[in-house]
């Protein structure tokens, strides 16, 4: 697409439809909120829904052959255990669940992505904050870098207790432009035209580019000029857009906006880097801590959905 001008033409044309989802889980209280997500998501679009867990073998468990063979036995016990439970409260929806056992996590997800054409990732995340540093489980930061569709992370300040319609009504879009921009632009307005929702579309300026007055990395005007054109045609919403510009840190300012709108939606794009949190659509750090922290969930959509080596 050479012009975002071309962006509601392109969405309309192209309506977001979710036929088949994955959801990955380590069966945590994590992947218990991000599994209701899910289910209600599959509902509301009459999705199939695919639930996979990943045994990854831990060399800290195997000190002898013996004790391997033991560790082994109960990890799949436990797992077949719990993924039993988690099919029990899959009966009115089309699904399969499966337990894998595989030397690389990212191997046997891509697997099952390649082998279900899936849609939409949908996964909870452990995310930790303290002095600056942020946490994600490993297998989480892996498939957002990696997956070739957008995934849907749910992390713990969204908590269990939310309602799980399967519709988001109030869609935050958080944008600078860049790689990925155009994937999350058209994703999110999918998403707001879908459900007749609102829809925010948000971009922070940052110091040191130099480009806009005082340093800033754009000015007021220019911003707000290139987030009109991302969303022209807004006749078609029900809601006009809310266009912002804020200055400062951008996931501070992304996180403040998402509870000032009582964002049910996150909407980010990613680049295709192989350190999420090295090089983000939204600047270093920038997807890391958003996600961690956001008090609803977080859909990140890599530019073209091309794959990652």
């Amino acid at each position: 697409m050479d012009s975002v001008a071309t962006m509601m033409d392109y969405v309309c044309s192209k309506p977001l439809t979710l036929k088949h989802m994955l959801h990955l889980t380590d069966f945590s209280p994590c992947s218990e909120a991000a599994l209701a997500w899910a289910i209600g998501l599959a509902r509301a679009n009459g999705a199939k829904l695919s639930v996979l867990h990943v045994v990854v073998p831990d060399p800290r468990l195997y000190v002898t052959a013996d004790s391997a063979a033991v560790a082994y036995d109960l990890q799949e016990s436990k797992a077949q255990e719990e993924i039993r439970r988690i099919e029990q409260r899959l009966s009115d929806l089309p699904h399969d669940v499966s337990v894998v056992h595989s030397g690389d996590f990212w191997t046997a997800v891509d697997k099952k992505l390649q082998e279900h054409e899936t849609d939409l990732v949908v996964l909870g995340t452990h995310g930790l904050t303290g002095l600056q540093k942020v946490l994600m489980g490993s297998g989480a930061e892996t498939v957002v870098r990696k997956s070739r569709v957008p995934v849907i992370t749910v992390g713990p300040v969204v908590g269990v207790g939310r309602a799980h319609h399967g519709a988001f009504h109030r869609v935050l879009l958080a944008t600078d432009f860049g790689a990925g921009a155009f994937e999350a632009a058209s994703f999110a307005i999918s998403l707001a035209l879908g459900t007749h929702g609102e829809l925010t579309l948000l971009h922070v300026c940052t110091k040191g580019k130099g480009r806009g007055p005082e340093g800033w990395s754009l000015s007021v005007a220019e911003a707000m000029h290139r987030l009109h054109e991302t969303i022209a045609g807004a006749d078609r919403f029900e809601h006009r857009p809310e266009l912002m510009v804020e200055f400062g840190d951008p996931a501070a300012k992304i996180l403040q906006v998402a509870r000032d709108k009582k964002a049910e939606l996150i909407v980010m794009g990613i680049r295709t880097n192989r350190n999420v949190f090295a090089a983000t659509h939204l600047g270093a750090s920038t997807t890391h801590h958003v996600i961690a922290e956001a008090p609803c969930p977080v859909l990140t959509v890599r530019p073209q959905f091309r794959s990652v080596t």
